[in-house]
């Protein structure tokens, strides 16, 4: 009777044990802690600023006036390889903000992450009107989104530039670069970019812009402005620069 007794008081024990590890187990998963994507939006080594003279990879000087482009599909890659999307998730970025919450995320190690310059094409035809005010895909103070061509400006650059033959003079031709339609919308890849988020602390991860690299092979003098359309390929260009203007610091 005595060996039923103890054997019974161990089961439970050994039961409660288990149950206690599995509680901490499944506690665990629960962990999250909050994401954040800090963005430098670059001239070279500078920070972009408006109305500030820099020069481009030829030496020709120019300025800024507007810089915003949206950053959208957002995936964080597991260390398993599995996906975890941020959904919902549209940043409209500029020089004047650095940082963008993702929102709360599982600690943990991850292998990397990618995200789209530009938005979905479902989103991309929507009406900006029947979005919220503050949210970035709403109608803007300053327009960033075609009325007359249903569809989102994906990245919008625009300033001036020194156009005399020495290029060396002060800025003084307007330039705008409006980067838009589904075809040009591009994925930033970082998935061999690994990171870990730590249970206790909030995640920041940097990523660098230079705009230098987004011009790169573009001659601003013969080609300085596009609306994305009949521009002989200029948006396309510029689009395809946008992979290795993005970099991880």
């Amino acid at each position: 009777m005595k060996k039923s007794f103890i054997s019974i008081i161990a089961i439970t024990l050994f039961v409660s044990m288990l149950s206690l590890s599995a509680c901490k187990k499944d506690a665990s998963k629960d962990l999250t802690q909050k994401l954040t994507l800090h963005i430098h939006n670059n001239v070279g080594t500078n920070e972009a600023e408006y109305g500030t003279t820099y020069t481009d990879l030829n030496g020709r000087k120019f300025n800024i006036s507007d810089w915003r482009y949206y950053l959208s599909n957002i995936v964080l890659i597991n260390s398993d390889g599995s996906e975890r999307p941020i959904s919902d998730t549209v940043f409209l970025v500029s020089p004047e903000q650095g940082n963008y919450v993702l929102g709360q995320v599982p600690v943990g190690n991850y292998q990397g992450f990618r995200f789209l310059i530009g938005v979905d094409s479902t989103t991309n035809h929507s009406d900006p009107a029947t979005y919220p005010a503050g949210n970035p895909l709403a109608i803007q103070d300053n327009p960033i989104h075609w009325s007359w061509n249903s569809g989102y400006i994906f990245m919008k650059l625009e300033g001036q530039f020194d156009s005399t033959a020495n290029a060396t003079d002060v800025p003084n031709k307007d330039f705008f670069y409006h980067i838009g339609l589904d075809e040009n919308s591009r994925t930033i890849d970082f998935t061999n970019q690994a990171f870990t988020v730590t249970k206790g602390y909030d995640k920041m991860v940097t990523v660098e812009c230079d705009l230098r690299k987004v011009w790169t092979n573009i001659n601003m003098v013969t080609e300085n402005t596009t609306h994305s359309m009949m521009d002989g390929g200029l948006a396309t260009k510029i689009a395809n620069n946008w992979s290795t203007a993005f970099t991880v610091e």
